[in-house]
């Protein structure tokens, strides 16, 4: 049996870019800490693209960079718009160079967004995980797929998925969606009362009552913004 032990074949890959508003250490690191102690979730094994065109070499390395990334859960696995300072630098610590990018606006802190690889292989169906019953504080459900909770979602209870999340309950603990980079997954649930939302590393926190507080909402994603409609 003649079979090729490893083949090769193109992907949508998605990808978090990192964009840096500042080259201090100090300052990243305490900006990168916020945002992993507001959504630990999305710092746990999350690969993602340093975009170097903002840093200043003369204040730090590359390697600076990335153990504080690597120390907030972050796995630098590239680097875009990497000038000829950065390029010895990058091929040492073995990170694939992805050439020049768009800066798609900084934020006071250092803030992710989500850059897409675009290939024509038709999109693969997604895996559908159905639980029964109530995501009880302190538990976590995940799913590499679309998650459908016929329950509630406690407070201090957190549900993933890298697609769609669709809970036929009360949302009250923390819900995130699209989890690898897909900006097209959506929240739905029918008594909308969170801790916290996020799509594709976009995510907002509740910690006052909003409009929209016990009604059925969908939350998805628009030029970087989550939207919270009522359904």
């Amino acid at each position: 049996m003649d079979t090729a032990a490893v083949s090769l074949k193109a992907g949508l890959v998605p990808l978090t870019t990192l964009h840096f508003n500042s080259s201090n250490v100090a300052d990243i690191r305490a900006g990168l800490e916020q945002k992993q102690a507001e959504a630990p979730a999305l710092f746990r094994h999350l690969p993602c693209v340093l975009d170097l065109s903002t840093l200043d070499h003369r204040q730090l390395t590359l390697a600076d960079l990335q153990q504080i990334c690597r120390d907030c859960g972050l796995l630098p696995v590239a680097v875009r718009n990497a000038g000829k300072e950065w390029q010895t630098q990058a091929e040492e610590l073995h990170l694939a160079d992805l050439g020049k990018g768009s800066n798609r606006g900084v934020s006071n802190q250092t803030s992710t967004s989500t850059e897409r690889t675009q290939n024509d292989a038709p999109p693969q169906p997604r895996a559908v995980k159905i639980h029964t019953g109530n995501i009880r504080s302190g538990q976590q459900l995940y799913n590499d797929g679309d998650l459908i909770i016929f329950g509630m979602v406690s407070a201090g209870a957190e549900v993933l998925a890298t697609g769609d999340i669709h809970i036929y309950g009360a949302l009250r603990g923390r819900a995130l969606a699209g989890v690898k980079g897909d900006e097209s997954a959506i929240i739905a649930c029918q008594q909308f009362d969170p801790e916290l939302v996020a799509i594709a590393g976009q995510y907002r926190l509740f910690e006052d009552q909003q409009e929209q507080r016990q009604q059925p909402v969908a939350v998805s994603l628009q030029d970087g913004t989550l939207n919270i409609t009522g359904v």
